[in-house]
């Protein structure tokens, strides 16, 4: 298991990929509520429409003007609540929300209603066990039990506390009642104490965010496997024939399922960019690498006795050809004037795999799209007609997608397309906002089977 490496933002990767939901932020009072405000900030950078209550706590640490600053609407708190105004009705102010900018009334009812997604962060341990056992005794808990909206919950304390058979146990009254915890991670508290309890990466709940609003039941628990990265074929034990592949459309496409409920296992040489930390994640380089990979994870998948089929995305760059021999140590230039290599073709992966096993989507780069279209409907093919038994193949050309760029574009197939020759073309557009349309077209053709 591996780190990702962040070269890039969260907020550059969902550029295009807008969270079009009413985000309600209740803020309790730890000291991690600094970061709330970070998180609001993202929330807004998204295209989120967001609103806060504020617990009588939390203002000791921040005040309500700040998240006001950044919001634009009136945060909700014990001397804000007002009734003269009540309307607590919606109005449809464009196609992608049915519901108002900002709440019509400063009280918990109006805020209650409003919400399309609730996030109690940080939550402590007072106000995660007021809810537990539906405490009302302040705006944020009043709030949180007055509303229909789905709610998450990021836990934010001392390491004891997290860990006291009290918390544990509301904790899990919360899970049972459908509340998303969004588990702390461990690191130096403010309480200088080193351990579990600080509150989760504003990544990670807004990750968290994402997969609440765009959950799909087609994906839900879904196996998928995705290969991502270039592999290499080693020349001696310091130098390789590699390719340029940066691995950012596996990744996107690694959020993609995640956040539509999948359960995503990353097998890449290189992993561009934040990623869920529940997404398993495996550092390969080799061509067999990859091939050891998948069928260990496969053979971990029948143990466990799962009936459906993984769907693979077999979307890395792999070596066609490898040195047919390998230095055993360092090729030194002051020995060498010239070097003759002996490449050999390699075993294709994606063909040997067994269809029985998996849901097989090939990704094919290619020159020109005339061509790219032929080889891509050979991928459709049965093993026995020269194929790789794909059921669905996603082509794209290297003259409009450069490598290691934020963008692509792709021409989709799948076994129709064997029969009336059609294709579905997805524009020039984010990686990401394209791995939810291929993971649409999936479902759509998985569906129609």
């Amino acid at each position: 298991m591996i780190t990702s490496i962040k070269p890039s933002t969260l907020t550059e990767l969902l550029e295009q990929t807008p969270l079009h939901s009413n985000i309600l932020l209740c803020v309790s009072g730890s000291i991690a509520a600094y970061k709330a405000l970070e998180l609001a900030s993202m929330l807004k950078k998204l295209g989120a429409q967001v609103a806060v209550v504020m617990s009588q706590s939390a203002q000791k640490f921040i005040t309500p003007l700040s998240f006001e600053a950044i919001t634009h609407n009136k945060v909700l708190y014990e001397h804000s609540e007002e009734w003269s105004t009540m309307d607590t009705s919606v109005q449809k102010l464009d196609s992608s929300s049915s519901k108002a900018n900002c709440p019509q009334s400063c009280n918990h009812i109006a805020y209650a209603k409003w919400a399309d997604l609730c996030i109690l962060a940080p939550a402590t341990a007072s106000s995660i066990a007021k809810l537990a056992h539906g405490i009302a005794d302040n705006l944020l808990t009043q709030t949180l039990l007055a509303t229909n909206a789905p709610i998450l919950c990021a836990p934010a304390m001392n390491t004891a506390m997290l860990e006291s058979k009290q918390t544990q146990a509301n904790l899990a009254i919360l899970t049972a009642m459908g509340i998303q915890i969004i588990e702390p991670k461990s690191g130096l508290l403010a309480c200088n104490t080193q351990g579990a309890g600080a509150l989760a990466d504003i990544d990670e709940l807004i990750f968290a965010l994402l997969k609440a609003s765009k959950i799909d039941q087609f994906w839900l628990d879904r196996e998928v496997y995705i290969t991502g990265g270039g592999a290499s074929a080693m020349l001696d034990p310091v130098r390789a024939i590699t390719n340029h592949s940066s691995g950012l459309q596996a990744s996107a496409l690694a959020i993609a399922l995640y956040t539509l409920g999948a359960r995503v296992k990353l097998i890449s040489s290189s992993f561009p960019t934040p990623l869920p930390r529940t997404i398993e994640v495996e550092q390969v380089r080799s061509n067999d690498d990859y091939k050891q990979a998948l069928l260990r994870h496969n053979k971990q998948r029948k143990k466990a006795h799962s009936k459906q089929r993984a769907i693979l995305f077999m979307a890395a760059a792999l070596a066609d050809f490898a040195p047919k021999s390998k230095a055993t140590s360092k090729i030194k230039k002051s020995k060498t004037t010239q070097l003759h290599i002996t490449l050999e073709p390699t075993q294709d992966i994606l063909a040997s795999l067994d269809s029985s096993d998996f849901v097989k989507v090939g990704f094919k780069a290619e020159d020109s799209l005339e061509v790219g279209l032929s080889n891509a409907r050979t991928m459709l093919l049965p093993r026995e007609n020269g194929g790789k038994d794909c059921e669905i193949v996603c082509l794209n050309t290297l003259d409009s997608t450069p490598f290691g760029t934020s963008y692509n574009a792709f021409t989709l197939l799948n076994r129709q397309s064997l029969q009336d020759s059609s294709t579905h073309a997805l524009p020039h557009s984010t990686k990401l906002a394209l791995s939810y349309e291929i993971a649409s077209f999936i479902k759509a053709s998985l569906e129609s089977i």
